[in-house]
C-alpha cells in the first residue's frame, strides 16, 4: 500500500520501501529516504534562563573566556527541525550489532570452531545491515543554469578556501581588559581559544548524496554547506540553517601569531610576547622573542536558531570568496519544506545567549556616498548608529580630497581658529578592508539631513586599531558614529577635520546602544555619595576591568545633608537609578545646562567612568568647561 499528497511544488509519497520528498520550483529538489523511528524520543529540557555548560575551554592566563560558538546542534533542533534533520539524528543514534556479533563469536570459538561458520556470515550480514540502517540518502537535483552556477560558485569558492595552508574554527574569546594582562599577552587587545579545521568534500557519515558536499570539520564541530542549507553536526547531533535564512560575512583580522607562521600568511607587522605600557620591549624579560602580527581572513557564520561560528583562515582570500558565495546563496530564492514557525524570536533557544537586536529607528543616509566629494545622494544604511566615546581627538587625513563636500557642509563660510567657532558635525567610521590601497582603511563620512559624504580617513598608524574595533561592532549589528569639527575655509585656505573620539581599545559606552546628544567630555568632575549606591553601580561595572564607560543622566535636585542641605544639587543616574550628586559648588556651575536640558527632554546626558578601588565603585563624570 502507498499514499501521495502534497501540494503544488511539494510532494510526499510514502510507500513500503520508504518515503521520498520531492521539491519542486525550479531550484532544488532531492529524493531521500525516511524511516519511521521507533522507541522513545530522548529530549534533554533546559530551565529557562539557564545557560547549556559548555565543552571545558582552556583560559590562558587570567584573561576570561567566553564561548562564542553559538547554540549547539541539540538546541538548534529543539527549537525548529526539518525533515532531513530528524531521519539524520535518527541514523546517528541507531545502534550498531555487528561488533557485538563479532566479540560474540570470537567469544565462542575457544568453544568450538565451527562457530565460525555461523558467525563471520552473521557479523558480515549485520555490518551490512547497519549501514544501511545510520545512513540517509539525499539525491539533489539542482534545476536551471542559473541555480546551478550558485551552488558551482559556492563549490569553487571553498576550493579556493582549502588552498589556504591554515584554517581554525573560533569556539572562545575574551577581552584583555587591564594593563597588566595587556603587557603580558603580546599587547593584544583580546584572547581566543581555537581548534584546527578540516577542509573535506565528503559530506557528513551519516549522509550519502550524490553532489560534492563543502565541509568545515573540528573535533568540536563540523558544518557542511548543502544546496538547499548549511548542515552543522555536534556529535551525533545534527541541525540545519536554511541559506536563506543565514548571514555570511568576511572581515579581516590581525592577529599576533606565537605559533606556526602560514607560509601564504601576511605579516602586517611585529610586537614583542611580553611588551610595555607604550607597546615596545619589555626589557625585564631576559626571553622575550619577537612575534610577528599577520592579518588573517575571518568567516563568520549567523543563522536563526542561535546558529553562529567564526572560522579563520590564515588568508584574506579564502574567507572572501567562501563568505560571497554564501551571501550568493542565501539572496537566492531558496524553495524547500517551510516547517519553521512563523514569528521564530531569537531568544527562543533555551540556554543560549542571544546577541542584541539593533533598536529601531531611521535608518542613517548617506552611506556608500560618492567619494570624490561631488555627491550628497542620500541611500539607506541597513545597520543602526552607536555612539562612541568622544572623550579625546583624533585628527584625520585626506581632506584636501574632498574640498567640495567640506566646503559644503561649512556654507562656504571661513570657520574660526577658537575652538568654539570650529563647526560640529556627525561622523559616521566606515571600516574599508576592501579598500585597494590600504586594507586596514577607516573611511570618514559626514550626515547631514540632506545625506552624506566622504570627508577624509583616519591615518594608517591609526585605522588598523580602530577597524578592528569597528568591525567588531558592526557584527553586533551596530556603525559607529561621533563628534566631528570642521576647521579652516576662507581666503583661500583648505578645510580640515578632526574627531573626538577615544582610544580604539575604549570606544564603547556600555549602556548606550543607540545615538543621543551627549555633553562635550571636556574636563573630569567628581561625583559624591556614591558609597551610599554602591549596588547600582555595580550593575554596571565588573571589578576584573580597569574602568567602564557609561552614559549618566543629570537631574535637577537638592543637596541631601551637610551644610548646604536642600540648597540645588545635580543629582546623578545611571539607567534612572541614583548613583550619587555633584557637590553644592559643582551643581551651581552646571545647573544652567541641565536645567535648558529639562526643558527638551527632562535631563542632560553625558560620559562617565565607573572604577573600583579601596573606596568600592566610584564614578566620574565627563562634562563641558564651566563658562
Amino acid at each position: 500500500m502507498g499514499a501521495s499528497v502534497g501540494i503544488p511544488g511539494f510532494r510526499l509519497d510514502a510507500g513500503p520501501r520508504g518515503t521520498y520528498v520531492s521539491l519542486g520550483g525550479g531550484l532544488v529538489s532531492y529524493r531521500a529516504t525516511v524511516r519511521s523511528s521507533h522507541g522513545k524520543t530522548h529530549t534533554r529540557t533546559v530551565p529557562a534562563g539557564s545557560q547549556v555548560p559548555p565543552a571545558d575551554l582552556p583560559s590562558p592566563s587570567d584573561v576570561v573566556l567566553s564561548d562564542v560558538s553559538g547554540a549547539t546542534a541539540l538546541d538548534m533542533t529543539e527549537v525548529v527541525s526539518s525533515d532531513l534533520v530528524t531521519q539524520l539524528n535518527d541514523a546517528a543514534r541507531s545502534p550498531r550489532f555487528w561488533p557485538w556479533c563479532l566479540a560474540l563469536t570470537i567469544a565462542l570459538v575457544y568453544v568450538s570452531p565451527l562457530v565460525l561458520l555461523a558467525g563471520v556470515p552473521m557479523t558480515v550480514w549485520l555490518f551490512w545491515k547497519d549501514q544501511v540502517r545510520r545512513k540517509v540518502v539525499a539525491f539533489y537535483d539542482v534545476h536551471g543554469e542559473e541555480e546551478a552556477r550558485h551552488f558551482q560558485r559556492l563549490v569553487d569558492a571553498f576550493g579556493q578556501a582549502s588552498e589556504a595552508q591554515r584554517a581554525w574554527h573560533v569556539v572562545a574569546s575574551g577581552a584583555v581588559s587591564t594593563t597588566h594582562q595587556h603587557k603580558v599577552h603580546a599587547g593584544a587587545t583580546a584572547l581566543i581559544n581555537r581548534l584546527p579545521v578540516v577542509r573535506g568534500i565528503s559530506g557528513p557519515p551519516n549522509l550519502t548524496s550524490n553532489i560534492t558536499v563543502p565541509s568545515l570539520s573540528t573535533p568540536r564541530r563540523s558544518v557542511y554547506f548543502l544546496p538547499d542549507r548549511i548542515l552543522i553536526r555536534d556529535g551525533k547531533h545534527y541541525a540545519d540553517v536554511a541559506h536563506r535564512d543565514s548571514r555570511a560575512e568576511a572581515v579581516p583580522q590581525r592577529f599576533i601569531e606565537d605559533g606556526v607562521v602560514p607560509s601564504d600568511s601576511e605579516i602586517v607587522g611585529h610586537t614583542w610576547q611580553y611588551v610595555n605600557v607604550k607597546g615596545g620591549l619589555d626589557r625585564r624579560f631576559k626571553n622575550n622573542r619577537q612575534l610577528p602580527i599577520l592579518r588573517y581572513g575571518r568567516l563568520t557564520l549567523t543563522g536563526e536558531a542561535g546558529y553562529h561560528a567564526i572560522f579563520d583562515f590564515s588568508t584574506t582570500a579564502a574567507n572572501s570568496a567562501l563568505a560571497g558565495a554564501l551571501q550568493n546563496m542565501a539572496t537566492a530564492e531558496q524553495p524547500g519544506p517551510r516547517n519553521r514557525a512563523a514569528a521564530l524570536r531569537p531568544d527562543a533557544v533555551r540556554g543560549t545567549p542571544q546577541p542584541k537586536a539593533p533598536p529601531s529607528g531611521p535608518p542613517i543616509r548617506g552611506y556608500g556616498s560618492s567619494r570624490n566629494g561631488n555627491s550628497m545622494t542620500p541611500t539607506a544604511l541597513p545597520l543602526p548608529r552607536r555612539r562612541l566615546s568622544a572623550e579625546g581627538r583624533l585628527p584625520i587625513v585626506g581632506e584636501s580630497h574632498y574640498q567640495p563636500a567640506l566646503r559644503r557642509l561649512a556654507n562656504g563660510i571661513e570657520v574660526g581658529s577658537e575652538f568654539n567657532q570650529h563647526l560640529p558635525v556627525a561622523a559616521i567610521l566606515v571600516p574599508e578592508h576592501e579598500n585597494p590601497h590600504d586594507g586596514d582603511a577607516v573611511r570618514v563620512d559626514v550626515a547631514t539631513d540632506a545625506g552624506a559624504a566622504t570627508v577624509g580617513y583616519l591615518s594608517r598608524d591609526d585605522a588598523p586599531a580602530y577597524q578592528a574595533a569597528l568591525f567588531a561592532l558592526r557584527n553586533e549589528g551596530y556603525v559607529g558614529t561621533c563628534p566631528g569639527r570642521i576647521t579652516g575655509g576662507g581666503r583661500g585656505r583648505s578645510y580640515g577635520m578632526y574627531l573626538h573620539l577615544a582610544g580604539a581599545d575604549a570606544l564603547l559606552l556600555e549602556n548606550l546602544v543607540g545615538e543621543i546628544d551627549l555633553l562635550d567630555p571636556a574636563r573630569q568632575v567628581t561625583v559624591t555619595k556614591e558609597e551610599d549606591h554602591q549596588t547600582v553601580l555595580s550593575r554596571h561595572h565588573s571589578p576584573a576591568r580597569t574602568f567602564t564607560r557609561v552614559v549618566a543622566q543629570l537631574v535637577s535636585s537638592t543637596v541631601s545633608g551637610g551644610k548646604h542641605k536642600g540648597a540645588y544639587a545635580v543629582e546623578v543616574r545611571l539607567d534612572g537609578g541614583r548613583v550619587g550628586e555633584l557637590t553644592a559648588a559643582m551643581s551651581a556651575r552646571y545647573q544652567h545646562l541641565v536645567v535648558a536640558a529639562a526643558k527638551q527632554s527632562g535631563h542632560a546626558n553625558c560620559e562617565a567612568l565607573i572604577t573600583h578601588g579601596t573606596r568600592g565603585f566610584q564614578i566620574e563624570l565627563r562634562l563641558p568647561t564651566p563658562n
